[in-house]
């Protein structure tokens, strides 16, 4: 991993526990916990949100394709 993703590496690690699920699996991060008024993107001074958020959803599609897989 390079050093670069770090920040954003560590905030998916803290939207972990903020999955959307509905009854066909996992739909995606509730933006709301990382973007409303004191949420994380505040909370945690990030200095560049477009980059994180790109970085997050990147992170993001590549989960759901493993979260939803059928075994």
């Amino acid at each position: 991993m390079w050093e670069e993703n770090w920040e954003t590496v560590m905030m998916f690690q803290r939207m972990s526990t903020q999955w959307s699920i509905s009854m066909g699996g996992y739909v995606g991060l509730k933006y709301e916990v990382l973007l409303g008024a004191g949420g994380l993107m505040s909370l945690y001074d990030v200095n560049d949100p477009r980059e994180m958020l790109e970085g997050l959803q990147v992170m993001e599609s590549t989960a759901l394709a493993e979260l939803n897989k059928k075994k």
